[in-house]
């Protein structure tokens, strides 16, 4: 069912440059786009803000961590070690699960949500085209994609279930940020 998915978004690339040549940039560049809603938490959500923009970086770099452990442990290779795919990108060699944009894009995502629920909705949604722009190019199977959702998003929630415990630190980097009039 997962190659099965995987076809029904992947038939679709190489069918036109121009969307072909968007998809790739969201799929490659997406992740970027994540430094807007951590900039506006920063600069607009006051000291809160600027606690959950920190909480979500220490997202990222857990959920990374975990993405990295979990591709060393458990190798799956990327559909076109094994499938005839539509592949627009240079071919990777390392873990096609859990993709690292899905993992990355939704541990920030999270953390907006449970922030901000506006700015959230925006970055989820940016986050679901990341992961489905990895499918579309062809180096991600759906369920690759959905793990790294889920692995963001749950490491994006313990995280700020712990945010009370990580006050301390959130404080101390602040205070840094000041100091050097980054905040």
């Amino acid at each position: 069912m997962d190659y099965q998915l995987f076809n029904l978004v992947n038939q679709f690339a190489g069918q036109s440059h121009l969307v072909d040549s968007i998809v790739m940039v969201i799929a490659s560049y997406g992740p970027l786009l994540f430094a807007l809603p951590l900039l506006y938490l920063w600069f607009a959500g006051g000291m809160e803000g600027k606690k959950a923009a920190l909480l979500a970086l220490a997202s990222v770099a857990v959920a990374l961590i975990i993405a990295q452990l979990i591709g060393h442990i458990y190798f799956r290779e990327r559909p076109f070690a094994f499938h005839e795919v539509n592949l627009l990108v240079d071919r990777s060699s390392d873990a096609s699960f859990p993709s690292d944009h899905s993992t990355f894009s939704f541990a920030i995502a999270g953390i907006v949500w449970l922030q901000n629920r506006r700015a959230g909705w925006l970055s989820l949604i940016l986050a679901a085209v990341i992961a489905l722009s990895r499918v579309f190019i062809g180096t991600h199977y759906p369920l690759d994609v959905i793990g790294g959702a889920l692995l963001g998003l749950g490491t994006g929630l313990l995280i700020w279930q712990f945010r009370s415990r990580l006050d301390p630190i959130t404080t101390f980097i602040i205070s840094i940020a000041r100091k050097i009039k980054l905040a």
